[in-house]
């Protein structure tokens, strides 16, 4: 067992600077100070000019803010089953610096509901098949306080509900203050902490051990609550949650009961609760939480989850796959629904997307993981995420998990989560896949106020423009082109004098071939890139216009776009 903090230690703990939140917002991953100012302008190459036959017009609304950004909708999970020394190098916090991560939520996925921090199996034997992921060898809590500290990341805890439900709520609550504590110990005040991981599901322990269902959790997360804010009231915490009861994508599947669960669902694939292809699914889940007194005024946020694309019997196109972004506004839309209907004068909170991914790796879609498409779809989602304002952060999983072979190799042989690679036998450890340039390319052209941006003329469904401003005045903008043809882009509402401006490009590595989506890597402003951080390794492009004029700028079939608009 590992030691635990001492009293005194805690007591010096309490007054030494600490890594996390101070004073977070009263509501859930809000942050009113969040500012960012523009990469430094550096003289770049002139833009390239392309053979376009299409036009697009967009007015920029600088004075018309419509979103508030903050550091919260740019997070990833770090999983403790990574090894231990893998995350707190300088080449990685170059790279998590590069993606611009600064929210991260450990121990990752479903290892919260087996891992014990302190390593206590003779208390807790029901975790000792678990005891490997103490081991020296793997990704520590107080490892995780060191990435904190390297990226300046905001963190998010997940809490083992699992204990409380096998143990007892009391015993649990007990447990999670001195993991707290712990915390503290190592100089990290967590402000955030989610009460386990899809414990709606059967693939998450103590399912068909013990008795799980929603009434159960709902107890065991409102005991968690109360202790927690009652010793530290900074805390905030929340329950895992849909936001669907009725989609399940299989007719032919009927509801069957399943061990130690009030009623339970066994299903494919099914929206609103992250699953595997198939597995048991509990009932009710959401109206048994909400029917427990008291859970829902003590539940901060709503933790989501959603691995959009999940059949397994026909391999997705390119269109099914972009269109899996709209489901946005489902999640808001369906958590607001089960509160109306089970407790209707509560006040419905923030929801967290805390794993997400375009398709999930037991799919018929496992390849496109690491196809130039999920470059595209991730910008869409981190732009129309705060544009909607229907989630209030964002939690990609993975930063790094490990390379999967693919049991449908429609889309491609192999799948992995992560946003660099890790445990692959093809690509070396820590190498950026596909989806994290769309961060990058947020990190270094998107500020700290969304504007709006209109589409005037050359109504193209597949341009998409996020537009935003910096602390300092400058102007970023982020185009996503899905077309298969190159856009000149015009940019009105930006010259009250004379700009110029830097830009980013991002496409597709292969982009002749006869799908440019599915290709395995990317270009970074015409190059491949491997060298980093990409801010100073790689010259921008270069543009300007006069007072009065458009900016003018062409974009490549099938690419994302940054720019920023220097005064």
């Amino acid at each position: 067992m590992r030691p635990r903090i001492t009293a005194t230690a805690l007591a010096a703990a309490l007054t030494a600077p600490v890594c996390g939140v101070q004073g977070a917002s009263s509501i859930a991953f809000q942050n009113a100070e969040y500012s960012k100012s523009a990469p430094t302008k550096q003289n770049g190459v002139s833009w390239p000019s392309l053979d376009t036959e299409k036009s697009t017009y967009v007015y920029v609304h600088t004075s018309d803010e419509i979103a508030q950004p903050t550091e919260f909708f740019f997070g990833s999970n770090v999983p403790v089953y990574v090894a231990g020394d893998f995350f707190n190098t300088d080449d990685m916090s170059t790279k998590m610096a590069t993606a611009g991560q600064s929210f991260l939520r450990y121990p990752g996925g479903s290892s919260a509901n087996k891992l014990l921090w302190d390593a206590d199996y003779d208390s807790y034997p029901y975790f000792s098949g678990y005891s490997w992921m103490t081991a020296d060898s793997k990704y520590s809590m107080e490892d995780f306080v060191v990435t904190i500290n390297n990226t300046g990341a905001t963190p998010l805890v997940e809490l083992n509900a699992a204990l409380s439900l096998v143990y007892g709520s009391d015993v649990g609550a007990d447990y999670f203050i001195q993991m707290h504590e712990q915390l503290l110990a190592y100089g990290c005040d967590v402000a955030y902490y989610a009460f386990g991981n899809e414990n709606y599901g059967g693939w998450e322990p103590p399912y068909g051990d013990y008795p799980v269902n929603g009434t159960l959790y709902g107890e065991a997360f409102l005991v968690a609550a109360k202790a927690l804010k009652k010793a530290y009231p900074k805390i905030q915490i929340g329950f895992v949650g849909e936001y669907d009861y009725t989609s399940v994508a299989d007719d032919s599947i009927t509801p069957a009961s399943a061990p130690a669960a009030a009623s339970s669902q066994t299903s494919g694939p099914r929206r609103g609760a992250s699953q595997p292809n198939l597995g048991v699914v509990i009932d009710d889940w959401m109206e048994d939480i909400l029917s427990v007194d008291g859970a829902a005024d003590a539940a901060d946020f709503v933790v989501i989850h959603e691995y959009y694309f999940k059949t397994t019997s026909s391999v997705p196109t390119n269109v099914e796959l972009l269109e899996e972004v709209g489901q946005l506004s489902d999640m808001r839309d369906g958590v607001a629904d089960f509160f109306a209907e089970v407790v209707p004068e509560a006040t419905v909170p923030p929801i967290i997307l805390s794993e997400f991914n375009l398709v999930q790796l037991a799919s018929a879609g496992c390849g496109a993981t690491l196809q130039f498409i999920n470059t595209i779809w991730h910008a869409e989602i981190l732009g129309e995420a705060i544009q909607g304002g229907d989630v209030a952060a964002l939690m990609s999983f993975s930063w790094a998990d490990a390379a999967e072979n693919c049991s449908n190799t429609g889309r491609g042989t192999r799948g992995d989560y992560g946003l660099v690679s890790y445990g692959s036998d093809t690509i070396e450890d820590g190498t950026p896949t596909t989806q994290f340039y769309a961060y990058a390319l947020f990190n270094l052209a998107f500020g700290d106020s969304m504007v709006n941006s209109t589409i005037s003329q050359g109504t193209s469904t597949k341009i998409k423009t996020y537009a935003s401003t910096f602390s300092d005045g400058s102007v970023g903008i982020v185009i996503v082109n899905e077309d298969s043809a190159a856009h000149t882009m015009r940019f009105d509402g930006l010259t009250t004098g004379a700009i110029t401006a830097n830009g980013w490009v991002v496409a597709s590595s292969d982009p002749d071939a006869e799908d440019p989506l599915s290709a395995d890597g990317v270009t970074w402003n015409g190059e491949t890139p491997d060298t980093f951080p990409l801010e100073t390794s790689y010259t921008p492009y270069s543009a300007s216009a006069s007072e009065g004029e458009v900016l003018e700028v062409d974009v490549p079939a099938y690419s994302v776009t940054g720019i920023v608009v220097y005064y």
